[in-house]
């Protein structure tokens, strides 16, 4: 009966020793089954001569699957050591294993609605509007870098927007780059910055009509090696690749444009506790071409277009722009102060020096802080984003802002294609911007005119209107 009895034993520690054989190594050689087959040993279940064989079996098993597991693993990376890799942690990329090329799928998507009160005139248009709808790719095959932008959202007509190839270098002190094709003017911080990140709805006056964003050109840039410290950028462009005219109304066919802007950081703590300055330059040579120095409305995009307006017909020769700016962050806390100024040379009118300038502020109540990177704004991503155990980040600006276009004065000859004065605003806006996630938002603004001057081409004034609007926009982009 005892022999029966050891016989079962033995046979129920073989198998326990089968199963822990089958078994990942982990298990197989756990301490565990060392313990039960001491205690089995010890009652007498197995001899010490079965229990050394079934340890040193179990020992043998377990170090000939981890083995095969070793061999299985090198086998899958060898096979998969060519396979590119696949990103999709906020944005989906495709690269190499290595890191010589990569391709990534961009666009963005921004839907406003605008509900206006005139205050008595027709200066600003009620409505809704697809704002932004672009698609395009970008990406790099070391050491060139490039990207193909095309927005949809003008009545479903593609036009161009970034469409540039790029050589990238560094060196002891830094990274540069040399790229041509379309791409920014480096002209002030307003216009460089993306509008996935700007903190208001509409750029500041003076950045939606007489700087120049994209044009066609050949440029360069250079940045310290210390993150965020100082850069420099600079380039010659002619007219840009979509319309026949450009982005401030005016007729390009045959202008020319030099700009450079420098920037750095004298106060750099770390990321979120810094202080930028900056300085641009622009010349333009008008070549006979038409040239509205703006063509704006004061509030929203779908306005009449003709609320501020200095218009120099073909007469204007040359112009110099100007501009200084800076740039804090201090926390949740962000504030920015730029101004702008224009010197058009008229050879039948004269000089003709027009201004602008705008402070924005903003504070994130959920302790985000606005992310700078090279003199301008990039990508916030929330502490707590939706979904995920939190509501997001959420964030109040405020801007005011002033443009004087009153030097354009046309009633003493000289200037005779216009009749005005190009009018002089002051503007308030203030918003509420909540990010869900970091690739969506939802934006509101509310902006007052709080003072207006200006004599259309008819010779009617328009001191005593001041329109209101509040607008409200949903964003996406990848």
């Amino acid at each position: 009966m005892l022999k029966q009895l050891n016989f079962k034993n033995l046979l129920a520690s073989i198998m326990l020793g089968v199963f822990a054989a089958i078994s990942p190594p982990a298990m197989a050689t756990n301490e565990a089954m060392l313990d039960l087959l001491e205690i089995l040993v010890k009652k007498g279940s197995i001899t010490q001569g079965e229990y050394e064989l079934l340890v040193n079996a179990s020992k043998a098993d377990g170090e000939k699957v981890e083995g095969n597991i070793n061999e299985m693993k090198a086998k899958v990376a060898k096979t998969t050591k060519k396979m590119p890799k696949i990103t999709t942690k906020g944005k989906f990329k495709v690269a190499s294993q290595d890191g010589t090329w990569e391709w990534q799928p961009i666009g963005r998507i921004f839907w406003d609605s605008m509900y206006v009160d005139n205050d008595g005139g027709t200066l600003e248009d009620n409505g809704e509007e697809l704002r932004r709808a672009r698609l395009g790719f970008q990406g790099k095959v070391k050491p060139m870098s490039y990207k193909l932008e095309l927005d949809f959202a003008n009545s479903g007509t593609p036009s161009w927007k970034d469409v540039w190839l790029a050589y990238n270098g560094k060196t002891d002190a830094g990274k540069w780059w040399l790229k041509i094709g379309q791409h920014h003017v480096p002209f002030g911080h307003a216009t460089i910055s993306s509008s996935k990140y700007m903190t208001m709805m509409r750029r500041p006056l003076f950045a939606d009509g007489p700087q120049l964003s994209r044009n066609v050109g050949i440029a360069g840039r250079f940045q310290s090696k210390a993150k965020n410290r100082w850069f420099a950028h600079a380039g010659v462009f002619v007219p840009g690749l979509s319309t026949a005219s450009d982005e401030t109304g005016q007729a390009a066919t045959d202008r020319r444009t030099t700009a450079f802007r420098v920037g750095g950081t004298p106060y750099y703590k770390d990321k979120n506790h810094l202080l930028h300055v900056g300085f641009s330059y622009q010349h333009e040579e008008h070549k006979g071409d038409a040239f509205s120095n703006i063509d704006n409305t004061l509030l929203t995009h779908i306005g009449n277009g003709d609320s501020l307006e200095a218009n120099f017909g073909t007469n204007a020769d040359d112009s110099d722009a100007f501009d200084i700016e800076a740039i804090t962050v201090m926390g949740p806390f962000h504030g920015i102060f730029e101004y702008v100024t224009w010197d058009v040379s008229d050879p039948t009118g004269g000089d003709v020096d027009l201004s602008a300038w705008a402070i924005d502020a903003g504070y994130f109540f959920t302790g985000e802080s606005m992310k700078y990177k090279y003199g301008a704004w990039s990508g916030i991503k929330p502490k707590k984003p939706l979904g995920k155990g939190g509501l997001g980040a959420w964030q109040i600006t405020a801007r005011y802002e002033n443009m004087d276009l009153s030097d354009m004065d046309n009633t003493g000859g000289g200037n005779t294609s216009t009749a005005d004065d190009g009018g002089e605003a002051d503007v308030f806006t203030i918003g509420l911007n909540w990010y869900p996630t970091s690739n969506t938002r939802i934006m509101a603004d509310y902006s007052k005119v709080l003072d207006f001057s200006h004599v259309d081409l008819a010779g009617t004034a328009n001191d005593a209107v001041e329109p209101a609007a509040f607008q409200m926009r949903a964003q996406v982009y990848w």
